[in-house]
């Protein structure tokens, strides 16, 4: 029924609609989906079936070129051994990306900094897609039903079992030969089957379910009224409101072709490519191909590379290193205004110009363009041309941005933050390889590396300060103060150690339970190691004693190097000990680095603890080195048997 505020006076009288409605093509009767076979397979007017692959895809600008061309081409040698039975469709449908992160309430550096770039990531136009591999099986050829028989459901009921017992097979061969690239089977009960098939229509993927057991699956899918404007199409009265799209397709083809070509289509505007391959019959090929060098004989074409060309093609096939098929591309732009979609044209054309392929938009076959991205309707591809397995591998290449670990596969819980890609996507930042916050931790390591000046320090400021996120509390190894701006507008404390200054360190202070005294005897053996004069069993034996000695003391303030060395004084050593630990105290040599302080005065506590150490990492003496980071990180060590999270910078 039509609005109540309609005033439309060209009203049917007895359906109440204007007197073109009647007349209009229904989306639905344009579409070939007839129904649901099962959960995961659709059947189409010709009586083809299908099902969808989700795949998560690699990612072609951080991957080896090598593992690039190793799955393109196990792509093109599966279609081949699959035979002509089946026909694939690739589809990459753009989505925009909503950042999930939690906001840090604080009222603090850290919360400002995070509101700031929380903002800038919403308008920075980040964009996802989704790839699909949808695997078609072709009805057989002579494989009509005649309906008036009695016999024909059993006999149709017959014919689709084993049909789908051929389809499983070709479906478990990709699942199992792209493994590394996570696949999976979408399923109506999802909403994810239906909704896919209907983001070809809006270029919007939103869940959508079958309406009902026996009406046209097509009707479930035509989510929208499209309405065709020349070169382009308007929508309307539809689940995504009013928007303009436009669809291109492939009028000259490139001389080669590789697997990154169309890596370019990175557009901030929904957007849907849609590659679709149909295999030719290997003598239907041959003899394409011999007819095609005939012609061009017989008029004495000077397309030499050409003629050298077709033979290369008619060796690799008989020989049946290749395959060749039908192949035809739809690139469709989604918009919200006429100015927009006619600039991002432009920009689809030049993108595909750079790779030697030309884009085109043609009036008369719009309506056609639009129609083809959906699988099942092959007949609508009025550009389809002849390609090898292998060149529609490359054209189809499965390369996504990979959005890192969701906040449940991280041992924290929650995402650090996100990082734009050159991709004009987004990558969710963190610290740790997969895990889960209720299990042991993961290993975290994250590697900064870049030409002086290139920004590292800075870099590394900001992921702190987005790790207050997790209320993460960190600890920041600096030099050359690179890291004091960042550590006290975070709230934090910080120190420098200086070579030949108090550092205010002492373990012989801390380190007296059992698990200190294992550390400190181990730490003592290092620390007084010489090489021309290696330790002997019993000297190391009286380290132990006179460090359990140490612990052991009624008097803490007898915890001092100077008091800790006379107990050496009794070894049978010829003072070898004795003198070694000299060096350590007060007046010795290494004195400012433990023997000025009874007590460890240097803190720890705190969220954010920053010390420089350009002092001690600039020193030519690599005992005096080895002997601070040692005990600082043994500080720290057990700082962070608490469990909290942690970061060490």
């Amino acid at each position: 029924m039509p609005r109540d505020d309609a005033r439309d006076a060209a009203l049917d009288a007895r359906t109440m609609t204007p007197d073109w409605y009647a007349r209009e093509t229904r989306l639905a009767h344009m579409l070939p989906y007839v129904s649901l076979v099962d959960d995961q397979t659709v059947r189409t007017r010709v009586n083809e079936l299908f099902r969808c692959i989700r795949l998560e895809g690699i990612n072609s600008y951080t991957t080896d070129d090598a593992y690039l061309d190793k799955v393109t081409a196990l792509f093109a040698r599966i279609i081949a051994q699959l035979g002509p039975e089946f026909s694939y469709y690739v589809h990459k449908v753009s989505k925009a990306i909503t950042p999930d992160l939690d906001p840090i309430r604080e009222d603090s550096f850290a919360g400002e900094v995070d509101r700031r770039w929380r903002a800038k990531l919403e308008t920075s136009g980040l964009r996802d897609k989704t790839l699909t591999l949808t695997v078609i099986h072709r009805p057989p050829a002579k494989s009509l039903l005649p309906f008036l028989s009695r016999s024909a459901p059993d006999r149709l009921k017959e014919e689709t079992r084993k049909r789908l017992q051929r389809l499983g097979e070709a479906v478990n061969v990709f699942l199992s030969g792209l493994t590394e690239l996570k696949p999976r089977l979408l399923s109506a009960g999802s909403g994810e089957l239906v909704g896919f098939l209907g983001a070809f229509n809006t270029g919007t993927e939103l869940p959508l379910y079958p309406a009902n057991t026996y009406g046209f699956l097509s009707f479930n899918v035509a989510n929208t009224r499209v309405t065709f404007h020349g070169d382009h199409f308007e929508l309307s009265e539809g689940v995504v409101g009013h928007r303009y799209g436009k669809s291109f397709t492939i009028g000259e083809y490139s001389e080669a072709t590789s697997c990154t070509m169309f890596d370019m289509l990175n557009l901030p505007v929904d957007m849907i490519v849609t590659h679709s391959f149909t295999p030719i019959n290997s003598n239907l090929m041959a003899g394409r191909i011999k007819r095609q060098k005939r012609q061009m004989q017989a008029s004495q074409d000077a397309a030499l590379s050409l003629l050298e060309a077709l033979d290369i093609a008619a060796d690799d096939l008989e020989a049946k290193r290749q395959s060749f098929g039908e192949h035809h591309m739809v690139v469709t732009l989604f918009c919200d205004t006429l100015e927009e979609l006619q600039t991002l044209s432009a920009e689809i054309v030049n993108a595909a110009a750079t790779e030697g392929v030309k884009m085109i938009g043609e009036r008369v076959a719009a309506k056609a363009h639009y129609l083809s991205q959906h699988p099942g309707n092959q007949p609508k591809r009025v550009r389809a041309s002849a390609v090898t397995n292998r060149n529609f591998a490359d054209f189809a290449a499965f390369h996504r941005t990979q959005l890192g670990k969701p906040a449940a596969q991280t041992p924290w819980g929650r995402v650090v933050t996100y990082l734009p890609t050159p991709e004009q996507s987004a990558y969710r930042f963190s610290y740790h390889e997969q895990g889960s916050p209720d299990k042991e931790p993961t290993s975290g390591h994250t590697l900064i590396m870049g030409r002086p000046g290139s920004g590292k320090s800075v870099l590394s400021a900001f992921l702190m300060t987005q790790a207050r996120r997790a209320g993460a509390r960190i600890f920041v190894f600096d030099y050359r103060l690179g890291m004091e701006m960042a550590v006290r507008a975070n709230g934090g404390r910080y120190a420098s150690l200086n070579a030949g200054q108090p550092t205010g360190l002492n373990p012989l202070w801390t380190e007296t339970d059992a698990r200190g005294t294992a550390w400190l005897s181990d730490w003592l053996a290092t620390l007084l190691y010489r090489a021309d004069k290696p330790l002997t069993p019993a000297q190391t034996n009286r380290i132990q004693e006179v460090v359990r000695q140490n612990a052991q003391a009624s008097n803490p303030a007898l915890r001092n190097w100077r008091d800790f060395a006379s107990l050496f004084v009794s070894t049978d050593d010829g003072g070898d000990l004795h003198q070694r630990l000299l060096e350590w105290t007060e007046d010795g040599r290494y004195g400012w680095i433990f023997g000025q302080s009874l007590e460890d005065t240097f803190s720890l506590k705190g969220d954010v603890v920053g010390f420089d150490l350009t002092g001690i990492l600039d020193s030519e003496a690599d005992k005096e080195r080895m002997a601070v980071l040692s005990y600082l990180f043994r500080r720290v060590e057990r700082e962070i048997e608490d469990r909290r999270p942690t970061i060490i910078v």
